[in-house]
């Protein structure tokens, strides 16, 4: 069972079990993401991923739900490994709304673990390699305005601590929330390449501790609650005991290492420059990343889009049409964000207009700062 004697597991074994335990939630919480049967469609990743019935679709999401129950509480027998990552590849092929930084995250580290079961050495400096960079660059993506603007005065200082905008105003006040990411990318380095890890490990769960108390405080985004307590389980459980668990040159020298660091830590370099996906480069809480409004006339001939409706009365994007933000619909029917991506969102527009084909309808992609040359059709 999961907690019978869990002190007698090996680290490599806790770390697969609460992977498999905060993926497990994290899918249950996202539960409708994995059905096609929905008002968002379904996005095709590639021009291969097939249409297939929602019963295919269900059937995958109900597999992998039960073999990750079986890891969790009762064996990480290497079949099940491999078959919720088979079940999850498929799942991912058929649908870019799925590929969440959490779903990459966890689907590396069962990857890792199947490649070096033997080895568990192997396993562990991968698993704090991708720990690491998962904070560098969560950090350095945070180093923009959109960050200061968004999530730092308008999700942390107005809707979590109430200050007044007298306050909120100041210039300091402003440019005091790059300290988040400074001490973010502090913490990936510290735990890549410092020899005491000790304080970084409490400086990194002090962080989770305060971004869950801010995210659940503000009801908002709950299926990467799980995440946050399983960031803190990993850090504790690789780096806690300060046994230097931690990337070291040498081992560059296998090919699957190689591979996997420049996944990991060299590609997403390139989504400063708009060359890799943000979301497979742990983009997260930055603010800078587009999001796409949809203007839509005539909604009276969908009546379940309604309630998706934004409320506003003026608006850059759609000015007499009725508005629904695309990310506002994700995060209320299938509990996760749009894969931010321009030719994320040319697909997605293709599948509305096939899905709801007795509307005019407008795509507005746009980005901070939130100015008029900065909206733009997706034609």
């Amino acid at each position: 069972m999961l907690f019978d004697s869990i002190v007698n597991y090996s680290k490599e074994k806790i770390l697969i079990k609460i992977t498999a335990f905060f993926w497990l939630l994290s899918k249950g919480m996202s539960w409708k993401l994995w059905l096609s049967d929905r008002i968002l469609p379904v996005i095709p990743p590639f021009e291969l991923s097939p249409y297939i019935h929602n019963t295919f679709h269900l059937v995958l999401f109900a597999i992998s739900m039960l073999a990750l129950f079986s890891i969790v509480f009762f064996t990480s027998r290497k079949r099940f490994i491999w078959l919720v990552v088979l079940l999850e590849i498929a799942s991912c092929f058929l649908d870019q709304m799925r590929w969440q930084p959490w779903e990459y995250q966890y689907l590396l580290l069962f990857i890792f673990y199947l490649f070096y079961k033997k080895d568990s050495n192997q396993f562990l400096e991968l698993a704090a390699l991708l720990i690491g960079f998962t904070y560098v660059y969560s950090g350095l993506h945070k180093f923009n305005g959109g960050f200061l603007f968004s999530v730092w005065e308008n999700m942390i200082l107005r809707n979590f601590f109430h200050f007044e905008e007298v306050f909120i105003s100041k210039l300091w006040v402003h440019y005091s929330g790059l300290l988040l990411p400074f001490v973010e990318t502090i913490i990936g380095l510290g735990l890549l390449f410092r020899k005491n890890k000790l304080l970084i490990v409490y400086i990194a769960i002090g962080m989770h501790v305060l971004l869950l108390t801010i995210l659940i405080v503000n009801n908002q985004n709950s299926v990467v609650w799980p995440w946050n307590i399983a960031m803190i389980l990993y850090a504790w459980v690789l780096f806690g005991d300060n046994k230097q668990v931690r990337f070291k040159i040498t081992f560059l020298k296998n090919y699957f290492n190689s591979f996997v660091f420049t996944l990991i830590g060299i590609l997403p370099l390139f989504s400063f420059f708009g060359l890799w996906d943000n979301y497979l480069s742990f983009n997260l809480y930055s603010g800078d990343v587009k999001q796409l409004n949809i203007c839509i006339s005539a909604i009276n001939k969908y009546p379940e889009l309604k309630p998706y409706i934004s409320s506003k009365k003026k608006n850059l994007c759609c000015k007499d049409s009725n508005e629904i933000n695309l990310n506002f619909l994700a995060l209320k029917e299938l509990n996760v964000p749009v894969y931010p991506e321009e030719k994320t969102f040319y697909k997605l527009k293709k599948e509305w207009r096939n899905s709801y084909p007795k509307i005019e309808n407008t795509f507005i992609s746009y980005w901070y700062p939130y100015k008029k040359e900065n909206y733009k059709e997706i034609q």
